[in-house]
């Protein structure tokens, strides 16, 4: 957010290879993308049915999509190859760096884990979030029936927007009703705006891009290998180069130097650093007391699982419940979003490492 152009202005659509007009061409491009066959590390994101839902894979093979052009000029570094259809051209701009550089300022000034340091944190973090959320949102009304003027107001509602009615029940003396929040709108007929709506998609699409690109920086390195990657950390085998690690925004830290350590699932990993500390993540002890590297590591043999309950809230608005049930949980080697690779040792077969999908297996199955 600090240092990336952002798209600003009014968007301009067209038709065909606008970059055979404008190879600076910046905005977000509709293309048939095809990616190379032998990358290790896709880079390039897309929703895609499987047999366990819409899951977003990086994958192998041909397709079309949208993309923010700053993030194809980083992918045809890699061997990715466009034919842009159609588009939205819009103008670079710098509209976060003031902000997004005070409030990091004020962090650093600041020892983390107070008010401060923490406030500072959420409103630069959650602020490109509020771009990309959904235009429709609820409301919920409470209107007492024993009041002439709410009971009005409560018919009012009934009658003259019904189709924004999601749901209405009677507690007691209060009528409680759900409904769709109608944004308003106002059109600024000398700029030709539209203003009201409190997303910007286009901002938030480059913003998240950004930091794929900033991303693959570690992915497909002939420096280091890559064993495991999250949306801002990873794990690899060697030192990152000295201008990616410090305190400034952006930047890596080092977090752990690692012996060994075990890969189970997105988000559930042990792992023993170098001063033989077992460190897990993704469950704790209070879920699962007996959890440790041993048992993480025993999960690897193909077909292990570990089943074990584990409390999950429940929440009812309309009802005005809340429960708690025990719900069956069960642990084992889990890959949504690439292939499965074993290797037998010992007549067992281990989980070693995984593959990129290629979206024509995906689609056949």
């Amino acid at each position: 957010m600090s240092n990336r152009p952002m798209p600003v202005g009014k968007p301009i659509a067209f038709q065909g290879d606008i970059t055979k007009i404008d190879p600076q061409a910046f905005g977000f491009f509709y293309c048939k993308i095809n990616s190379p066959s032998d990358i290790k590390h896709p880079l390039l994101q897309r929703k895609i049915k499987t047999s366990d839902g819409i899951r977003t894979i990086a994958g192998i093979g041909t397709w079309t999509g949208w993309i923010f052009s700053e993030e194809m000029n980083n992918a045809m570094k890699f061997g990715y190859q466009f034919e842009i259809l159609k588009g939205y051209e819009f103008e670079r701009g710098d509209i976060f760096s003031g902000y997004v550089n005070k409030m990091y300022s004020l962090r650093l000034q600041y020892s983390k884990g107070t008010p401060m340091n923490l406030i500072a944190k959420l409103l630069m973090n959650s602020l490109y979030g509020k771009f990309g959320m959904r235009l429709e949102t609820t409301n919920i009304d409470i209107f007492d029936s024993n009041n002439e003027f709410e009971l009005d107001i409560f018919n009012t509602l009934l009658d003259t927007l019904p189709e924004s009615i999601k749901n209405w029940i009677k507690l007691d003396n209060f009528y409680i009703i759900v409904r769709k929040n109608l944004i308003p709108y106002s059109h600024n007929e000398s700029e030709d705006f539209y203003y009201g709506i409190d997303v910007n998609i286009a901002i938030a699409s480059a913003i998240t891009s950004g930091a794929r690109t900033w991303m693959s920086l570690l992915k497909n390195s002939s420096k280091f290998n890559l064993y495991y990657s999250d949306t801002d950390s990873v794990v690899i085998d060697k030192q990152l180069p000295s201008f990616m690690v410090g305190s400034n925004l952006g930047q890596f830290k080092l977090e752990y130097i690692i012996n060994k350590a075990v890969f189970l699932a997105p988000k559930v990993y042990a792992f023993v650093n170098d001063r033989g500390e077992e460190i897990v993540k993704g469950i704790t002890k209070d879920t699962l007391p007996q959890v440790n590297f041993k048992l993480l590591e025993s999960l690897l043999i193909k077909d292990s699982s570990l089943e074990f309950n584990q409390e999950k809230w429940f929440k009812k608005i309309i009802e005005g419940e809340i429960t708690v049930n025990e719900i069956a949980y069960t642990l084992k080697t889990t890959s949504f979003k690439r292939a499965h690779i074993h290797m037998d040792v010992e007549d067992k077969e281990i989980f070693i490492n995984t593959r990129p999908y290629h979206y024509e297996d995906i689609i056949k199955n």
